[in-house]
């Protein structure tokens, strides 16, 4: 598990009074094996664990360590099992509690961590690892108002607690308010939190509002951090090229962008190529396949999906039209998969989050959890919008069994979206994104599924281009509100970033690294 999702899970047993040798030692070896697990001496820690739960099974010090211990090495459903025992032998222990929480977390299941966390906030509601876990989890969910009020309330108790912090810059920017996700950021790196993730953060919003040199400070991040950790190099070579592209010295960014980008492919080549012939096979489905939409039958919201790769601009075309009254934005939610995971589960078929694994027989009960949580999501809304990138490949069985369906496609210019996702330092998917070939033949199939989509339900979409939305935002918003049947207004909208041409100085660079 990661350091910040169990920061605030402190340990807290207390001697027993007993007299009695067995106490006694057990005690002692409980005290050494935390001492150990915090030392990072983990095989050690759970050695002396598992001899103590083996010889008293009931030991909820002994459990609980060995669930944290499991948890540290990444070994989640071990440290579920043991932290289920523990919170069953104390279900009080908040400390447990939290720490099962955070497991189910890293495990997928936000509910049972949303739930079980509310135990833990019923016996201490103002730890700040309680708050923080529950922002993790919000977060998680994509609803940012909710995190940012947990980690608010978690970083306000302990300032010293980095990962609130960051979670609460992080939300401030998802929501748009990059001023004070600037502050933050900007804050916690006065305050020593040298993390090359907050210079990463402070690079990606907009540079009117920061206000530190990220290249002058990357050398200090560099010397703090650990350099035998592949991620944070990586991540440092990355938030180094886009820095100096923001400062206009474009070839010195290239030098950094393609060895890095070349590293990280070398480690996913694998997996691009399978997401390659499943985009092959997706495309063909598409264009062979009748797509009959299920139309607006019944009541409740319209389901908004702004489909479009990795940096087209969804989240900008979202951003105008949560302007629109009745609209509530939903980021990259995963509310459809997780109605694919429960119409799987209530019928007894091996659980996959991906649609067109699922029995078309049982779309009507993938349709019911779907709409279930839409409900619990949107409230009073007309509107709720999805950006999940990877919606695009089960967009027609999307259309064909849930009612009130919208589309928006984004497109942009090729070769300024290829050039941003490179420039992009990806946690996990997107497999070809280091590669301008892969990523070149990736927009170019995303574009193609558009068009077919777009041909074959004229009725439930609109495609529009990123720089569209620069030039005429608000003519854009209207195409939008016509789709979705909401009125137009009159009022500002937010201010739409300019990146139009990004790709301009690169050209030559870019078509050596392609014929590379």
């Amino acid at each position: 598990m990661s350091e910040q999702r169990l920061t605030g899970v402190s340990w807290t047993i207390r001697q027993s009074a007993a007299s009695s040798s067995p106490l006694s030692d057990a005690y002692k070896q409980l005290e050494q094996a935390e001492a150990l697990r915090m030392q990072g001496r983990l095989d050690r820690a759970r050695a002396i664990c598992e001899a103590l739960v083996s010889r008293y099974p009931d030991y909820f010090g002994a459990l609980y360590t060995l669930g944290l211990v499991h948890a540290d090495t990444g070994k989640y459903p071990h440290a579920l099992g043991f932290l289920v025992r523990a919170v069953m032998l104390n279900p009080q222990s908040w400390q447990a509690l939290t720490a099962l929480s955070a497991v189910y977390l890293e495990l997928g299941a936000s509910e049972m961590a949303a739930h079980t966390l509310e135990q833990a906030i019923a016996a201490n509601p103002r730890d700040p690892g309680i708050l923080l876990t529950l922002g993790e989890i919000y977060r998680e969910e994509r609803e940012y108002e909710l995190a940012l009020e947990a980690y608010r309330k978690s970083f306000e108790l302990d300032s010293s607690l980095h990962a609130a912090g960051i979670g609460l810059g992080v939300c401030y920017s998802h929501l748009g308010q990059y001023a004070r996700a600037a502050d933050v950021f900007e804050g916690l790196w006065a305050n020593g939190a040298r993390y090359a993730g907050i210079l990463n953060e402070l690079n990606h919003l907009p540079p009117s509002f920061v206000s530190v040199n990220i290249l002058d400070e990357l050398d200090k991040v560099s010397g703090a951090q650990d350099q035998d950790d592949a991620h944070t190099r990586n991540l440092i070579a990355f938030v180094r090229a886009s820095a100096l592209d923001r400062s206009g010295r474009h070839d010195e960014a290239w030098q950094h962008l393609v060895p890095v980008n070349r590293r990280v492919h070398a480690a996913v080549e694998q997996d691009a190529r399978e997401l390659a012939e499943l985009q092959r096979l997706n495309l063909a489905q598409i264009k062979e396949g009748a797509i009959k939409p299920a139309g607006d039958a019944g009541e409740g919201p319209i389901s908004l999906f702004i489909l479009g790769p990795s940096r087209s601009g969804k989240t900008t075309m979202e951003s105008l039209v949560g302007t629109l009254d009745g609209v509530k934005r939903g980021y990259e939610n995963p509310s459809v998969e997780k109605a694919i995971r429960r119409a799987f589960q209530a019928s007894g078929l091996l659980t996959s989050g991906i649609f067109e694994m699922l029995p078309p027989q049982l779309d009507s009960t993938c349709r019911d959890f779907y709409l279930q949580e839409l409900a619990r999501r949107t409230g009073s809304a007309k509107v709720f919008t999805n950006t999940h990138p990877g919606r695009i490949h089960d967009a027609a069985r999307v259309a064909a069994a849930f009612p009130r369906v919208r589309f928006i496609f984004v497109k942009r210019n090729l070769d300024d979206i290829m050039l941003r996702i490179y420039m992009r330092d990806y946690m996990s998917g997107n497999p070809y994104a280091n590669s301008l070939r892969l990523i070149a033949d990736h927009i170019r199939w995303y574009h193609e599924m558009i068009d077919v989509l777009a041909a074959k339900l004229p009725d439930i979409t609109r495609v529009i281009h990123y720089e569209d939305m620069v030039s005429d935002p608000a003519g854009v918003l209207r195409q939008a509100a016509d789709l979705c049947g909401l009125a137009m207004h009159d009022r500002p909208l937010p201010r739409v970033g300019d990146d139009r041409g990004c790709a301009e100085p690169y050209r030559q660079l870019m078509a050596a690294e392609l014929a590379h």
